[in-house]
């Protein structure tokens, strides 16, 4: 743990310098990377907070009565700040077709159920899974979906979760003004913002994203999820806003990298599935969190 804190100190230190050596970096915001860097690693390495980041799913799940969902259990007896005991689940991850026929006849429900439980608990729990990874996110032997590791969290304000609640909607319709709005209101900015420019950009690169196919996305033969290919993306997005002043908070860049990956599992379970349009997910929870559909 001291080599580690040292190490991430040196890393931090070092990211300052290179802005200060080289002013032109500071665009590409090089120690807000290394701090999120630093956040994200001590995150992943406090099992007690994981721990707390658990149980707020579980509460979550129970408290909203969705049967579909599980997220093991903790031994607390068993754990420390250095070990984490839980309950052991057996599945396959959300990517591998063939074996999730095995437990599923309906792998596209079982999608829809997993973007339904995952969205739901950004609007309405206290924090969000913010690394659902083919890894983290199973298709366990009942049928049921198990969530896994816990580490990296998100944790939104009502403003933002507003924000990201009305964006779905925006992006259905292709209301990219719309959709820039809600960005804006997801992000801080210093300057005046060119609604009409940000929103044509926005046009530009979520058609880009809707042309690429499974190669260009990061899904290589076994199915696994190319991690470099899912932070280009988020990058670019981040960029588009950037470039408009705007400056979005780590948890934007957390949603958006969730996003994606379930873009990539609707593309390898669910191909004719329109996310955006469906029913089943236009209506996955009431804005005012009484009750899970």
């Amino acid at each position: 743990q001291e080599t580690l804190s040292t190490d991430l100190r040196f890393l931090s230190v070092a990211a300052w310098l290179l802005e200060q050596v080289a002013p032109e970096l500071r665009r590409l915001s090089v120690v807000d990377v290394v701090a999120d860097i630093q956040r994200t690693i001590s995150e992943e390495c406090n099992f007690v907070q994981e721990r707390k980041n658990l149980q707020e799913f579980r509460d979550f799940v129970q408290r909203f009565g969705i049967a579909s969902a599980y997220a093991p259990k903790v031994f607390p007896e068993a754990s420390t700040t250095r070990v984490l005991t839980m309950e052991r689940l057996y599945g396959v991850p959300l990517t591998d077709l063939d074996s999730i026929r095995v437990y599923t006849s309906d792998p596209e429900g079982t999608l829809i159920q997993a973007m339904n439980t995952w969205f739901a608990s950004v609007m309405f729990c206290d924090s969000f899974h913010a690394d659902v990874h083919a890894g983290n996110l199973l298709v366990l032997r009942d049928g049921r979906l198990g969530f896994i590791d816990f580490g990296i969290v998100g944790r939104i304000s009502p403003k933002v979760r507003t924000a990201v609640s009305e964006l779905p909607d925006a992006l259905a319709t292709e209301d990219y003004k719309a959709a820039a709005r809600s960005l804006l209101n997801i992000g801080a900015t210093s300057r005046d913002v060119n609604l009409d420019a940000f929103a044509a950009d926005l046009r530009t690169v979520f058609r880009q994203i809707q042309s690429l196919d499974l190669s260009d996305l990061g899904v290589v033969g076994d199915g696994t999820i190319n991690e470099a290919a899912i932070n280009s993306i988020t990058f670019d997005l981040v960029r588009v806003g950037e470039t408009h002043g705007i400056r979005f908070p780590r948890e934007f860049a957390l949603l958006l990298k969730q996003a994606l990956y379930f873009d990539r599992y609707t593309r390898i379970l669910a191909p004719t599935l329109d996310v955006m349009r469906d029913e089943r997910l236009r209506k996955l929870s009431s804005r005012d969190g009484t009750r899970f559909e």
